[in-house]
């Protein structure tokens, strides 16, 4: 599941919405698949779940049952996230767009990004991209490591035979 969060700031964030409901309707997943926190925002989706605000339980399970994590450039909206070892990708609000005043998350974002906390995003035409990128790294982790375990099971039984 992917969820989306663009924190309680008053002003929208409709680039960032608007984007996640168009990759939903591209990749053809679920509603269930990509749940949105739209906060101010005005756009409604059309192919996500969604809500305006979420109270903390609500986000720690939604943050608890992601695989990946997409979020504007407030650090509150990163910490649990890391607590959880989650993926985040970062896409900072920008003053150009009338999403904040002024361009503090962009110089946030970029800085966790060099410590490797979390990918910055500042084209949005690039957020579906990496997504994919996400999926299929972890798709390839997941299958590396499935013959080793394989592996291993079969030598653990051979021993285990062995010694009874």
């Amino acid at each position: 599941m992917i969820f989306v969060t663009v924190g309680t700031h008053e002003q929208s964030f409709q680039r960032l919405v608007q984007t996640i409901d168009q990759y939903a309707l591209e990749n053809d997943l679920c509603k269930s698949q990509v749940f949105i926190q739209t906060g101010y925002t005005d756009y409604i989706p059309k192919n996500c779940s969604h809500s305006k605000m979420l109270s903390y339980n609500e986000m720690d399970n939604l943050y608890k049952n992601a695989e990946i994590i997409i979020t504007h450039g407030g650090p509150g909206s990163m910490f649990l996230p890391w607590k959880y070892g989650k993926k985040i990708i970062a896409v900072p609000r920008l003053s150009k767009f009338n999403e904040h005043v002024d361009d503090h998350q962009l110089y946030f974002c970029k800085l966790m990004e060099k410590e490797e906390r979390v990918i910055c995003i500042e084209e949005i035409s690039e957020l579906a991209a990496t997504i994919e990128t996400i999926n299929r790294n972890e798709n390839e982790q997941k299958n590396k490591y499935i013959p080793k375990t394989n592996q291993f099971v079969e030598s653990f039984k051979k021993s285990l035979g062995e010694i009874l």
